[in-house]
């Protein structure tokens, strides 16, 4: 079946349209906050190998409340008939699902890469200057064929929270459904990648300059560091939404409308 990234564009400004309302309330509770809160009190500028274990555990689990966040945002783009509450739920449920199919996707391939340091002796740095040029190709080889591999699996968060599978049928399961369409995926990622830069690098870093000529340098728990940290959270998590909910659309596509066979999904915002 061929995918149109143009009618997944327009239905997904339908879903934005119907339940942006409750999309932004999953995002700004499971992503935006803790990764604010997280950068307000120790920015990524001032975090070196020394910074307690215990801040390393909370950006833990900000990532895990944002890979939560995804699948429930996903729940409501399908056109799952649910309340926030509902779409939440479902989505604490199969994130461990997901988070599974994910560490057996890229797993082997960090492994390789530190195999192939480690076996180069190169233990600070990977800068090209310090790596044997077999070893820096080898490695590129692995990098180049994990961004194909992620690229085909697109459809994962989609797929986890519109079933049930476990992570070992999640990637068999999106790897089916994304053959064949791989350029148009790459096309979309790249797409984004580009929307994203120019958000978070260009009006994101205006307003960050603009904050901290105001307010003054950025410091932990200072107010420039929580108005930037606020700033960049909001914009990063504005291109993740718009990802997930077209990546949806394009997930109908190619299952032929898979289990909510809906133009126009609409999520509840009482509690499940």
């Amino acid at each position: 079946m061929k995918l149109s990234i143009g009618q997944a564009w327009d239905e997904a400004r339908g879903v934005f349209r119907a339940d942006g309302g409750a999309i932004f309330a999953v995002a700004l509770a499971l992503t935006v906050v803790p990764g604010a809160i997280l950068e307000t009190f120790v920015p990524s500028s001032t975090r070196t190998a020394d910074t307690h274990w215990a801040i390393g555990l909370f950006g833990l689990i900000a990532a895990l409340l944002s890979l939560t966040s995804q699948i429930a945002v996903s729940r409501i783009a399908l056109g799952h008939p649910s309340t926030v509450g509902g779409a939440l739920a479902h989505a604490f449920r199969r994130m461990p699902s997901l988070l599974g199919a994910l560490m057996l996707a890229i797993l082997p391939f960090a492994l390789a890469i530190s195999v192939l340091s480690m076996s180069a002796g190169v233990t600070q740095t990977l800068a090209p200057e310090t790596v044997p040029a077999p070893v820096l190709a080898a490695m590129l080889i692995l990098i180049l064929a994990m961004l194909f591999v992620l690229v085909r699996l697109a459809f994962m968060t989609p797929l986890a929270a519109d079933s049930d599978f476990g992570p070992i049928n999640l990637l068999k399961q999106t790897w089916a459904k994304t053959r064949g369409h791989f350029l148009k995926l790459l096309g979309l990622i790249v797409l984004l990648m580009v929307v994203g830069f120019l958000l978070l690098g260009g009006l994101g870093g205006a307003l960050s300059a603009a904050i901290i000529l105001a307010f003054g340098a950025i410091e932990p728990g200072s107010l420039s560091a929580a108005l930037v940290a606020l700033i960049q959270q909001l914009l990063a998590a504005a291109v993740s939404v718009l990802f997930v909910v077209v990546a949806c659309r394009l997930y109908l596509q190619a299952t032929g409308g898979g289990e909510a066979n809906v133009s126009v999904p609409h999520a509840g915002h009482g509690e499940g």
